[in-house]
């Protein structure tokens, strides 16, 4: 059948390549169509209480959010100006400014803060507007998560164009140093390159895809699946060497690459399928898509492949070379000298990065990151605002003002282990607006507006107050007695700003200022402690939401997210190297090598004192045992076909190392140092995360594949080659 496949292949490349470049060009058109996503709160399940909160805040006070500007060095005159020109802004609900609070001198300079609650509007559009409002008014800064999320998008858009051709020149450096021809990367790269234009392209047919996604996608696709072209190309020019025709030898080369390619793919594929299962949905959205770039990859190599190499034919004769001698017998004489020390050192360190391992830290948000052009200037000087969003149920009755009241008094009981208030601030109706809802008497009243005793008593009986009355309706009231009276209408309408911001048609809101971070030990605790307390007056009758939240419920799934993604990929890997290779004895072992090789990669995270984001683990996780046990893979099935050649299992791990070690170096270095690249260019978190430490991990993969595995397959040569099947 493999046969049969290969034939037909190559009698109709002369079809099959047009047909390939024709698809490349429509699916390139379409990657415009791909819509991209910005906002990692929409992957959280719909359980979480964040998701929840947000449902509910959408219904009861529509799509709100806050802004703020940070203005240097302006005087009183200049200040007051600005804040009437942004409280006349249609975007903008109100804008608050506190001489008290929100003015700080730092460095010589004088800097004042102006928060802005919006109105149901695009709030990107709104921060363009305002970095260009007012070009008079110096140095002054737009921050929030808007203006973060613009950031983002800009530095996502400057930077990944940026990774990828840095990228591709060094693939092109290392196929060139470690291939055959040098004009091997001008066969490999276009193949690669109109399977990444594929799968871009057939991005379109989800309703979007995260940047996350975007961004490490196609350089992801690249290192992952140019060992398949390595491997088709160097089997290739081994038959060829064999005496054998160009087509024929291509025809040899890809029945004989089949299942090797395609078990390479498949395990690949089978590590990040399993980021599926995560409740965690951006899992969903990466898995998807690096899996359909790998099986892209992979058909994208059999069926173009010989068309190109072949076209390529005279012109990779004309310029073959010698490549660069791995050292393969050496290595295979050296280990063999060492194998039982090396691999007891070897498997010490294994179990002792698993220990390790069990400690590591994990960051559930991106609040370290660098590269933001108006929020880190203003969290330095008046720190950071991720104020937790509190939904409690209430209207605008005595009673639920009360219960307001009694909420913040046991919240601000609240402490951290150093004593401090666990909330910094909390901003409500009771609190900002506690003013509108104090009782008057008609005596109150009529000292504070010096009106007669007699004629605020006749007032109160019109209205039907009786004794006494609140502000907010005693205010209603004057407002339709004298409704031309300028200060009455200024502060009703401060007072109907309030009354949106905080009082829905069901619950009330209130935005909490807290004194810890996410990253701070003992996080959980203190979230706990403010659900408890919140619990203690409203049941479970209430919704939060803000980053702290949705750190905690990111957290909260994440160590059943891990098992599972590490779960079905190790029984998802260990059945598909099974069936390859026909015996679950070398797939045992290989699974143990590679999953040795994440152990020791996260134990090194621990020694180093570092947090790891927690995606970037279970991406890496997923890429490190899917895709560096394909060096694994080809190393026993080369094993293997020396053993049932008849050698001896010390000239077969030479014969082994010598043909392997260019297709595992080749292809390592590439996926080490597109991680590298992709840690060291990226300025955003979460996907410098993901290349760092996945470049560490191919690293440590690599090293164990060339050296504790070649030992143990020494040491165990009897018990893994019984009953050896073809």
């Amino acid at each position: 059948m493999k046969q049969r496949c290969a034939e037909w292949i190559v009698r109709r490349r002369k079809i099959i390549l047009p047909v390939m470049l024709v698809l490349a060009a429509v699916f390139t058109l379409l990657i415009g169509r791909t819509n991209i996503n910005y906002d990692l709160n929409r992957y959280l399940s719909e359980e979480t209480m964040t998701k929840k909160a947000l449902g509910v805040m959408e219904e009861e006070f529509g799509s709100s959010g806050q802004l703020r500007i940070m203005f240097t060095d302006a005087d009183e005159a200049a200040l007051a100006e600005r804040i009437a020109v942004l409280s006349e802004l249609p975007e903008v609900r109100f804008a608050s400014y506190d001489p008290a609070e929100d003015t700080r001198v730092s460095g010589g300079r004088t800097y004042s803060l102006v928060t802005l609650t919006l109105n149901d509007h695009s709030p990107g559009e709104l921060v363009i507007k305002l970095r260009g409002l007012f070009p008079d008014a110096g140095e002054y800064y737009v921050g929030g998560p808007a203006a973060d999320s613009l950031d983002l998008q800009r530095r996502v858009a400057d930077e990944i164009p940026l990774v990828m051709g840095i990228s591709v020149i060094i693939v092109i450096a290392v196929l060139l140093l470690t291939g055959r021809a040098w004009l091997e990367p001008l066969v490999i790269l276009p193949v690669l390159g109109i399977s990444i234009l594929i799968n871009m392209g057939t991005n379109f047919i989800f309703p979007d895809v995260s940047f996350i996604t975007y961004a490490v996608s196609a350089i992801l696709q690249l290192a992952l699946s140019i060992d398949y072209a390595i491997m088709l190309l160097h089997t290739w020019n081994d038959a060829c060497e064999g005496g054998l025709s160009a087509a024929d030898a291509m025809v040899e080369a890809l029945a004989g690459c089949f299942m090797r390619i395609a078990s390479s793919a498949m395990t690949t594929a089978a590590g990040l399928l399993s980021l599926l299962f995560m409740s965690f949905t951006i899992g969903f959205d990466i898995g998807l898509v690096l899996t359909k770039g790998i099986l892209v990859s992979m058909l994208g190599v059999f069926l173009m492949m010989p068309a190109v190499a072949l076209l390529a034919e005279k012109p990779l004769r004309a310029t073959r070379h010698k490549p660069i001698r791995m050292g393969g017998e050496k290595l295979a004489a050296g280990i063999d000298r060492v194998k039982k020390p090396l691999a007891a050192a070897l498997i010490l360190a294994v179990v002792l990065g698993a220990v390790l391992s069990a400690g590591n830290t994990y960051a559930f948000t991106g609040k370290n990151d660098t590269g933001r052009k108006g929020s880190p200037a203003i969290d330095e000087i008046f720190g950071a605002s991720d104020p937790l969003v509190l939904l409690v149920p209430g209207g605008d009755e005595d009673s639920d003002y009360e219960a307001q009241r009694e909420l913040v008094r046991r919240l601000n009981a609240l402490t951290l282990a150093d004593g401090r208030p666990a909330i910094g601030d909390i901003t409500a109706m009771v609190t900002a607006g506690s003013a509108a809802l104090e009782y008057y008497t008609a005596q109150d009243a009529a000292e504070l507006t010096g009106q007669s005793l007699a004629a605020v008593r006749l007032f109160f009986a019109m209205n039907g107050f009786g004794d006494t009355v609140r502000a907010d309706r005693l205010l209603d009231a004057a407002a339709s007695f004298a409704a031309d009276n300028g200060d009455i209408a200024a502060l009703r309408k401060r007072l109907s700003d309030a009354r949106t911001a905080f009082i829905g048609p069901h619950y009330g809101r209130m935005l909490l200022e807290l004194n810890f971070r996410p990253s701070d030990a003992g996080f959980r605790d203190h979230m706990d402690g403010i659900l408890d307390t919140v619990r203690g007056c409203y049941g479970e009758d209430f919704y939060i939401t803000g980053v702290a939240m949705s750190s905690y419920d990111i957290g909260h799934a994440f160590t059943g997210d891990l098992m599972k993604v590490n779960l079905i990929t190790l029984l998802a890997i260990l059945l598909i190297v099974s069936v390859s290779f026909r015996a679950i004895r070398l797939p045992i072992l290989l699974v143990f090598v590679i999953e040795g090789a994440i152990w020791i990669t996260m134990g090194i995270s621990r020694l180093m004192g570092e947090s790891v984001f927690f995606m970037a683990y279970l991406i890496c996780l997923a890429i490190q045992m899917g895709a560096t046990i394909d060096y694994g893979i080809l190393l026993c099935d080369q094993y293997r076909s020396a053993r049932l050649s008849g050698l001896e299992k010390r000239p077969a791990m030479a014969e082994t190392l010598k043909k392997a070690m260019p297709t595992i170096l080749t292809s390592g270095t590439i996926l080490i140092t597109a991680g590298f690249v992709i840690g060291i260019l990226c300025t955003v978190y979460y996907i410098s995360g993901i290349g760092a430490l996945l470049a560490r991990g191919a690293l440590v993969s690599v090293i164990l594949v060339l050296s504790l595995l070649p030992a143990l397959l020494l040491i165990a040569d009897g018990w893994i080659t019984k009953n050896l099947k073809t």
